[in-house]
């Protein structure tokens, strides 16, 4: 499965060996590979308990091979549905005080701004920090706080801008406050460094570089956050006590997967995650920012605003440019069997593994027809 060199084959994957995909922002093929994965699921499935107890030593094998993308432990890793979800799970944790605040970027993703957004109706100040022109600067978001912030949001990829934030500097300044800090990388893992171990809690999907399906990922890093009691409980989450209506939270990120985590999700994950390994992640971000850089460079020549940094290193796997139609660009590319992302008044170019220079060449020279 796969090979140690980059650009990967595009027989590794389903469905793109005739045509130029360039839109794994959105939403990424699976792999051949995957086919196998469901087969072995469904056969575990068929087999009553014993297979039902092998889907949830596959999630803990998934659980392990996360935390060593997320640069955390094991027990640090839940499964859930989504990672909007696990915002609402750090939030619900919370006994807030009206009169206190959070923090985020108006550039940033709509998960956290509407999660965030929603505390207001409990006297919460949602503080909005402005862009600066397309970029999101880290010192900003530190001016925001205070002593009355309870939490700040922040994507390590932007998904709007492919803005790769390094959050070192945020991340220590945070470190001896009462700030709960949550990372989405949703757009980082499988591309880049996930920078788990610099906040508190992390989230993520999984249906993008990371090459899942339509399931989530949360992180608690207990190394730096050791109180969190969300307020939901399920089954799945807690261990009897001695009366009926007793119980205690399992220890670690299990608490916060109430019920079965995506098992179906996990077996696709696991081969995902193995396939990644091949490469290294230091491997697939050189391949890819060196792809965007190539792209972006194509953008420029063509006039368009650019709304991706330049500098390699605030570079992931996406790069986007203003454009007002972006729905009618998407249809002419795809016309031509070039398949990119558009919305919100951007056009989203994205490289992954499979990216070879010759589809950055095509597209750049089919281009142009697609502005007019």
């Amino acid at each position: 499965m796969g090979q140690q060199y980059l650009p990967a084959p595009r027989s590794d994957f389903i469905g793109i060996e005739n045509i130029i995909h360039l839109a794994t922002g959105g939403e990424p093929p699976l792999l051949t590979c995957h086919r196998d994965a469901f087969e072995k699921f469904a056969l575990d499935k068929a087999e009553g308990m014993s297979g039902y107890a092998r889907h949830w030593e596959l999630v803990e094998g998934v659980r392990n091979k996360i935390a060593g993308f997320f640069n955390l432990s094991i027990g640090d890793i839940a499964l859930i549905g989504n990672a909007s979800e696990g915002i609402v799970k750090v939030l619900s944790s919370i006994n807030w005080q009206e009169g206190e605040n959070v923090v985020i970027s108006e550039l940033d993703y709509t998960s956290g701004r509407y999660a965030l957004g929603n505390l207001k109706r409990l006297g919460v100040e949602v503080r909005l920090v402005p862009k600066t022109g397309w970029y999101i600067d880290t010192d900003d978001l530190k001016n925001a706080c205070d002593d009355k912030t309870r939490v700040l949001y922040l994507s390590q990829v932007n998904a709007t801008t492919g803005q790769f934030i390094d959050i070192s500097n945020l991340s220590e300044h945070l470190k001896s406050s009462n700030v709960a800090f949550i990372l989405d990388a949703s757009h980082a893992l499988g591309v880049v460094p996930v920078q788990g171990h610099l906040a508190d809690f992390t989230v993520s999907s999984c249906y993008k570089f990371a090459l899942g399906i339509h399931e989530g990922i949360f992180a608690w890093n207990q190394s730096r956050t050791r109180d969190f009691i969300p307020f939901g409980v399920g089954w799945s989450s807690a261990t009897a006590g001695k009366k009926r209506d007793d119980f205690f939270l399992k220890p670690g990120a299990k608490r916060v997967e109430y019920g079965n985590a995506g098992h179906l999700g996990a077996y696709l994950l696991n081969e995902s995650l193995d396939y990644l390994n091949n490469f290294g992640i230091q491997k697939i971000s050189s391949h890819a920012r060196e792809m965007c850089k190539k792209i972006i460079d194509g953008l420029k020549t063509n006039g368009l605003e650019v709304i991706t940094p330049t500098a390699s290193h605030e570079i992931a796997g996406n790069a986007a440019f203003a454009f007002n139609k972006p729905e009618y660009f998407v249809k002419r590319a795809a016309e031509d069997g070039i398949l990119v992302w558009g919305d919100n008044n951007r056009v989203r170019i994205s490289a992954h593994v499979f990216t070879t220079e010759n589809d950055i060449d095509v597209f750049l020279g089919e281009l142009p027809k697609y502005l007019s």
